[in-house]
């Protein structure tokens, strides 16, 4: 399983255009099997070194469909016309899950 880490900031005033691209973009995930894992907003905390207004895990099967769902001409015009319009900034990461290390 692959997961997409999200983290990034909303600009301000363009909380619509981020609302289309999610409506926009949902028939995609859904063709492709991306799923919505966990979404949230970032606080303040002593522990931590970033905080991040918009947060989100997606899950994809594996890292194939990442690259064909990121690089579908689909995704990428609605990319375009609304999340990089949206957003202030954006980071994004990914990672192959595996079992936790076990000290036991």
């Amino acid at each position: 399983m692959i997961y997409l880490v999200i983290q990034g900031k909303i600009k301000a005033g363009a909380e619509e255009i981020y609302t289309k691209y999610l409506q926009d973009v949902a028939p995609l995930m859904k063709e492709y099997g991306v799923e919505v894992e966990l979404v949230g907003t970032g606080f303040e905390c002593g522990f931590t070194n970033q905080i991040h207004q918009n947060n989100a895990v997606l899950r994809v099967k594996d890292r194939e469909t990442l690259e064909k769902f990121l690089g579908d001409e689909r995704y990428l015009e609605i990319k375009k016309k609304y999340r990089d319009k949206a957003y202030e900034y954006l980071n994004l990461s990914v990672f192959e899950n595996r079992p936790p290390r076990r000290f036991d």
